[in-house]
Protein backbone atom coordinates (compact mmCIF):
# COMPACT_ATOMS: atom_id res chain seq x y z
CA UNK A 1 0.00 0.00 0.00
CA UNK A 2 1.37 3.23 -0.66
CA UNK A 3 2.21 5.22 2.21
CA UNK A 4 0.40 8.43 1.65
CA UNK A 5 -3.40 9.16 -0.17
CA UNK A 6 -1.57 12.39 -1.64
CA UNK A 7 0.99 10.14 -4.51
CA UNK A 8 -2.20 8.55 -5.89
CA UNK A 9 -4.84 10.03 -7.27
CA UNK A 10 -8.39 9.35 -5.44
CA UNK A 11 -9.73 6.89 -8.48
CA UNK A 12 -5.95 5.10 -8.32
CA UNK A 13 -6.34 4.83 -4.51
CA UNK A 14 -10.19 3.25 -4.68
CA UNK A 15 -9.48 0.72 -7.56
CA UNK A 16 -6.40 -0.26 -5.23
CA UNK A 17 -8.67 -0.53 -2.27
CA UNK A 18 -11.12 -2.54 -4.31
CA UNK A 19 -8.45 -4.95 -5.04
CA UNK A 20 -7.58 -5.08 -1.30
CA UNK A 21 -11.49 -5.18 0.33
CA UNK A 22 -13.85 -7.51 -0.64
CA UNK A 23 -17.55 -8.72 0.26
CA UNK A 24 -17.88 -11.91 1.83
CA UNK A 25 -19.86 -14.50 -0.06
CA UNK A 26 -21.03 -17.18 1.57
CA UNK A 27 -21.35 -21.06 -0.89
CA UNK A 28 -22.66 -23.43 1.12
CA UNK A 29 -25.22 -26.71 0.41
CA UNK A 30 -28.27 -25.62 2.60
CA UNK A 31 -28.57 -22.48 0.43
CA UNK A 32 -29.98 -25.11 -2.03
CA UNK A 33 -29.73 -25.14 -6.06
CA UNK A 34 -30.65 -22.34 -6.85
CA UNK A 35 -29.48 -19.32 -4.34
CA UNK A 36 -26.42 -20.75 -4.20
CA UNK A 37 -24.60 -17.66 -2.53
CA UNK A 38 -25.18 -15.50 -0.52
CA UNK A 39 -23.52 -13.82 2.82
CA UNK A 40 -22.81 -10.18 4.25
CA UNK A 41 -19.52 -9.03 5.86
CA UNK A 42 -15.92 -8.32 4.66
CA UNK A 43 -12.83 -9.50 4.74
CA UNK A 44 -9.49 -7.90 3.29
CA UNK A 45 -5.97 -9.15 1.97
CA UNK A 46 -2.77 -9.18 4.24
CA UNK A 47 0.69 -9.62 3.24
CA UNK A 48 3.22 -11.39 5.81
CA UNK A 49 6.47 -12.44 5.16
CA UNK A 50 6.11 -13.57 1.67
CA UNK A 51 2.65 -14.65 2.30
CA UNK A 52 -0.98 -13.60 1.22
CA UNK A 53 -3.84 -14.15 3.72
CA UNK A 54 -7.34 -13.50 3.74
CA UNK A 55 -9.16 -12.02 6.94
CA UNK A 56 -12.74 -11.79 8.24
CA UNK A 57 -14.65 -11.73 11.27
CA UNK A 58 -15.37 -15.39 12.21
CA UNK A 59 -18.45 -13.81 13.94
CA UNK A 60 -19.54 -13.11 10.63
CA UNK A 61 -19.42 -16.78 9.69
CA UNK A 62 -21.00 -17.95 13.04
CA UNK A 63 -23.94 -15.65 12.48
CA UNK A 64 -24.65 -16.84 9.15
CA UNK A 65 -23.98 -20.63 10.19
CA UNK A 66 -21.16 -20.82 7.93
CA UNK A 67 -17.61 -22.06 8.04
CA UNK A 68 -14.33 -21.22 6.48
CA UNK A 69 -14.93 -23.28 3.85
CA UNK A 70 -17.63 -21.82 2.80
CA UNK A 71 -15.95 -18.18 2.22
CA UNK A 72 -15.53 -16.92 -1.50
CA UNK A 73 -13.75 -14.00 -2.83
CA UNK A 74 -14.26 -12.57 -6.15
CA UNK A 75 -11.98 -10.46 -8.08
CA UNK A 76 -13.13 -8.02 -10.13
CA UNK A 77 -10.95 -8.36 -13.34
CA UNK A 78 -10.67 -12.36 -13.39
CA UNK A 79 -12.87 -15.41 -12.89
CA UNK A 80 -9.94 -16.75 -10.96
CA UNK A 81 -11.24 -18.98 -7.51
CA UNK A 82 -8.37 -18.31 -4.64
CA UNK A 83 -7.30 -21.69 -3.05
CA UNK A 84 -6.35 -22.00 0.36
CA UNK A 85 -3.55 -23.94 2.18
CA UNK A 86 -3.81 -23.21 5.64
CA UNK A 87 -6.65 -21.64 8.15
CA UNK A 88 -6.74 -20.78 11.42
CA UNK A 89 -9.81 -20.46 13.08
CA UNK A 90 -10.54 -18.94 16.50
CA UNK A 91 -14.08 -20.07 17.56
CA UNK A 92 -16.12 -17.94 19.66
CA UNK A 93 -17.36 -18.99 23.18
CA UNK A 94 -19.76 -18.03 25.68
CA UNK A 95 -17.68 -15.24 26.81
CA UNK A 96 -15.32 -14.88 23.76
CA UNK A 97 -12.01 -12.87 23.78
CA UNK A 98 -13.03 -10.55 21.17
CA UNK A 99 -9.65 -9.84 20.30
CA UNK A 100 -9.60 -13.41 18.59
CA UNK A 101 -12.52 -12.92 16.66
CA UNK A 102 -10.68 -13.91 13.94
CA UNK A 103 -10.41 -16.23 10.65
CA UNK A 104 -7.02 -16.33 8.81
CA UNK A 105 -6.82 -18.49 5.49
CA UNK A 106 -4.07 -18.29 3.89
CA UNK A 107 -3.82 -18.06 0.08
CA UNK A 108 -1.83 -20.59 -1.97
CA UNK A 109 1.57 -19.24 -3.10
CA UNK A 110 1.43 -20.70 -6.95
CA UNK A 111 -1.55 -18.19 -7.29
CA UNK A 112 -0.15 -15.24 -5.90
CA UNK A 113 1.47 -14.02 -10.00
CA UNK A 114 -2.17 -14.79 -11.19
CA UNK A 115 -3.92 -12.96 -8.45
CA UNK A 116 -2.14 -9.80 -8.36
CA UNK A 117 -2.48 -9.56 -12.24
CA UNK A 118 -5.93 -9.70 -11.85
CA UNK A 119 -5.83 -6.99 -9.08
CA UNK A 120 -5.71 -7.93 -6.12
CA UNK A 121 -3.49 -6.03 -3.85
CA UNK A 122 -2.52 -5.86 -0.20
CA UNK A 123 -1.18 -4.87 3.13
CA UNK A 124 1.63 -5.20 4.76
CA UNK A 125 1.00 -6.54 7.94
CA UNK A 126 4.23 -6.24 9.05
CA UNK A 127 4.06 -2.56 8.84
CA UNK A 128 1.51 -1.61 11.09
CA UNK A 129 0.80 1.26 13.59
CA UNK A 130 1.56 0.06 17.63
CA UNK A 131 -1.25 0.20 19.96
CA UNK A 132 0.70 3.12 21.72
CA UNK A 133 0.81 5.24 18.62
CA UNK A 134 -2.93 5.43 18.01
CA UNK A 135 -3.33 8.83 19.59
CA UNK A 136 -0.94 10.47 17.24
CA UNK A 137 -3.19 9.69 14.53
CA UNK A 138 -4.59 12.44 12.98
CA UNK A 139 -7.75 10.27 12.19
CA UNK A 140 -8.61 6.81 10.97
CA UNK A 141 -9.71 5.51 7.57
CA UNK A 142 -12.23 2.29 7.43
CA UNK A 143 -12.88 0.32 4.24
CA UNK A 144 -15.86 -2.31 4.20
CA UNK A 145 -18.97 -3.68 2.28
CA UNK A 146 -22.25 -2.83 4.58
CA UNK A 147 -25.56 -4.89 3.53
CA UNK A 148 -26.70 -1.48 2.25
CA UNK A 149 -26.14 -1.61 -1.59
CA UNK A 150 -25.59 -5.62 -2.05
CA UNK A 151 -27.62 -7.62 -4.01
CA UNK A 152 -27.69 -10.87 -5.90
CA UNK A 153 -28.74 -11.35 -9.24
CA UNK A 154 -29.34 -14.91 -9.17
CA UNK A 155 -30.35 -15.29 -12.66
CA UNK A 156 -26.90 -13.76 -14.05
CA UNK A 157 -24.76 -14.71 -11.05
CA UNK A 158 -23.98 -10.95 -10.69
CA UNK A 159 -23.08 -9.87 -7.06
CA UNK A 160 -23.56 -6.31 -6.62
CA UNK A 161 -21.73 -4.62 -3.35
CA UNK A 162 -20.43 -1.07 -3.28
CA UNK A 163 -17.18 -0.53 -1.09
CA UNK A 164 -18.02 2.79 1.59
CA UNK A 165 -15.12 4.55 3.32
CA UNK A 166 -15.58 5.73 6.22
CA UNK A 167 -13.42 8.26 8.31
CA UNK A 168 -12.99 8.14 12.02
CA UNK A 169 -11.57 9.56 15.70
CA UNK A 170 -10.33 7.35 18.28
CA UNK A 171 -12.47 7.41 20.88
CA UNK A 172 -11.87 6.07 24.18
CA UNK A 173 -11.95 1.96 24.27
CA UNK A 174 -15.10 0.43 25.41
CA UNK A 175 -14.51 -3.16 25.38
CA UNK A 176 -11.49 -5.36 26.35
CA UNK A 177 -9.03 -5.87 23.78
CA UNK A 178 -10.42 -3.62 21.45
CA UNK A 179 -9.70 0.04 20.37
CA UNK A 180 -12.47 2.42 19.28
CA UNK A 181 -13.37 4.93 16.96
CA UNK A 182 -16.45 7.24 16.43
CA UNK A 183 -17.30 7.83 12.82
CA UNK A 184 -17.84 11.38 11.93
CA UNK A 185 -19.29 12.31 8.10
CA UNK A 186 -21.40 10.13 5.82
CA UNK A 187 -21.82 6.50 7.26
CA UNK A 188 -24.31 3.69 6.20
CA UNK A 189 -27.74 3.61 7.82
CA UNK A 190 -26.44 0.68 9.04
CA UNK A 191 -23.17 -0.73 9.85
CA UNK A 192 -24.25 -4.41 9.37
CA UNK A 193 -21.75 -5.70 7.44
CA UNK A 194 -18.68 -3.83 8.15
CA UNK A 195 -17.22 -6.62 10.22
CA UNK A 196 -14.00 -7.52 8.92
CA UNK A 197 -13.41 -4.08 7.27
CA UNK A 198 -9.95 -2.73 7.55
CA UNK A 199 -9.27 0.35 9.59
CA UNK A 200 -5.97 2.66 8.32
CA UNK A 201 -4.43 5.21 10.61
CA UNK A 202 -3.63 8.26 8.92
CA UNK A 203 -0.62 9.84 11.09
CA UNK A 204 1.51 13.16 9.40
CA UNK A 205 0.05 11.48 5.77
CA UNK A 206 1.49 8.12 6.78
CA UNK A 207 -1.05 5.48 6.40
CA UNK A 208 -0.68 2.21 8.33
CA UNK A 209 -2.60 -0.99 8.87
CA UNK A 210 -4.22 -0.36 12.24
CA UNK A 211 -6.84 -3.05 12.47
CA UNK A 212 -9.93 -4.69 11.84
CA UNK A 213 -13.47 -4.45 12.94
CA UNK A 214 -15.45 -6.81 14.79
CA UNK A 215 -18.47 -4.89 16.76
CA UNK A 216 -20.27 -1.74 16.32
CA UNK A 217 -22.34 0.57 18.35
CA UNK A 218 -25.13 2.06 15.67
CA UNK A 219 -26.80 4.60 17.86
CA UNK A 220 -23.65 6.04 18.99
CA UNK A 221 -21.68 6.21 15.63
CA UNK A 222 -18.99 3.32 16.86
CA UNK A 223 -16.47 0.63 15.50
CA UNK A 224 -14.78 -1.71 17.51
CA UNK A 225 -11.77 -3.28 15.97
CA UNK A 226 -9.11 -5.27 16.97
CA UNK A 227 -5.69 -3.68 16.38
CA UNK A 228 -2.87 -4.59 13.84
CA UNK A 229 -0.49 -5.41 16.19
CA UNK A 230 -2.51 -8.47 17.95
CA UNK A 231 -3.09 -9.96 14.27
CA UNK A 232 0.02 -9.26 13.02
CA UNK A 233 1.14 -11.27 16.16
CA UNK A 234 -1.56 -14.21 15.44
CA UNK A 235 0.16 -14.47 11.78
CA UNK A 236 3.10 -14.61 13.31
CA UNK A 237 2.40 -17.46 15.76
CA UNK A 238 0.33 -19.27 12.53
CA UNK A 239 3.67 -19.95 10.73
CA UNK A 240 5.48 -20.59 13.50
CA UNK A 241 3.00 -23.81 14.55
CA UNK A 242 3.38 -24.71 10.46
CA UNK A 243 7.21 -24.57 10.78
CA UNK A 244 7.31 -27.03 14.23
CA UNK A 245 4.83 -29.27 12.80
Amino acid sequence: MQDSEEFMSKDAFTDMMLGQVHPVILSSEHLGDYYTHGGVGTAFVLEYEGELFVITAMHVLNNQLATHDDLRILLRNAPISILFDLRAVFPEESDPDLDLDLVVLRVVKEQHADLFAAGLTSLDAACCIKDEDFCRADSFHVFGYPDEGREYDYEEKVLGARLHWLRGELSEPKIRGLSTIEIVGDRPSDFNGMSGSVVIADIDDVWKFAGMVTLANEKHGLLHFIPAEKIAHHLNEMMLMEALS
